[in-house]
């Protein structure tokens, strides 16, 4: 179970990468974030901003040179069963079937067998039944996706990072999986962060969107969507969000 009353918070936070030849990149500069258990937090923004970039940081994956990091109030220093993620390739072990890929990170925790019974429920929660068997070249990408999903669910992490998980999907299929993260996170109340370079997708899903400023990534504004779910993607409520989002997008 997740400890409801930690927060993620991040606070000026900057990352520079060394290229060879056009030299230091300043990819996110004194950039700002606060998150509660519960809530969905989209980051949007143009192409090299530090959107996942950001993710990486959160994960452990990847280190700031400057600002703070924490959890719960402890500052995040590498990664952590307690943070999912879940990237734009599914990165599925070929040579395992569906139940065990779910499977495998309970495993190396050396937790399954104390938790065997929530890869059955994830692949239940997440429309795998009847799939537990095939490898990951006998389902669909929809599946694919949905097998990537349920390895972090089933870990139940403070945090749950999404780093465009859905993007590759058609447009049915990616609506789909986007109810059913919903379902997911109000039965588990995790923290998910999502980077999207789809407005729609962040209007549907998030509580908040935070908007990034062209590379290097600062905060540029926030909308916050107050519609309870499910959402109507052509009500005129929905529909002014998505403007007020691209009209921050609109920069200078």
């Amino acid at each position: 179970m997740v400890d409801m009353d930690k927060k993620l918070v991040a606070k000026g936070v900057r990352r520079v990468f060394d290229d060879a030849e056009k030299g230091a990149l300043l990819a996110l500069h004194d950039f700002d974030l606060e998150a509660e258990h519960g809530e969905i937090v989209a980051l949007i923004g143009p192409s090299g901003c530090g959107k996942s970039t950001f993710l990486r940081l959160v994960a452990g994956l990847d280190k700031a040179q400057g600002g703070t990091i924490t959890y719960g109030g402890e500052e995040i220093k590498g990664p952590s069963y307690d943070r999912g993620f879940v990237f734009q390739e599914t990165n599925l072990y070929p040579w395992l079937t569906v139940e065990k890929n779910i499977a495998f990170g309970l495993k190396a925790r050396g937790v399954y067998k104390q938790q065997k019974d929530r890869v059955q429920q994830m692949i239940d929660l997440m429309g795998l039944t009847g799939f537990e068997k095939s490898y990951p070249h006998q389902i669909s990408g929809g599946m694919a996706a949905r097998v990537a999903i349920a390895q972090t669910f089933v870990q139940d992490p403070g945090i749950i990072l999404l780093d465009e998980p859905l993007s590759a999907l058609d447009a049915f299929t990616r609506a789909i999986i986007q109810d059913e993260i919903l379902k997911m996170r109000d039965r588990f109340k995790p923290i998910i962060l999502m980077v999207t370079h789809d407005i729609e997708e962040a209007v549907y899903m998030a509580d908040r969107v935070i908007v990034l400023t062209p590379r290097p990534g600062t905060n540029a504004g926030e909308v916050k969507i107050d519609m309870p779910h499910p959402r109507d993607r052509i009500s005129p409520e929905f529909i002014d969000l998505r403007h007020q989002i691209m009209d921050m997008l609109e920069f200078d």
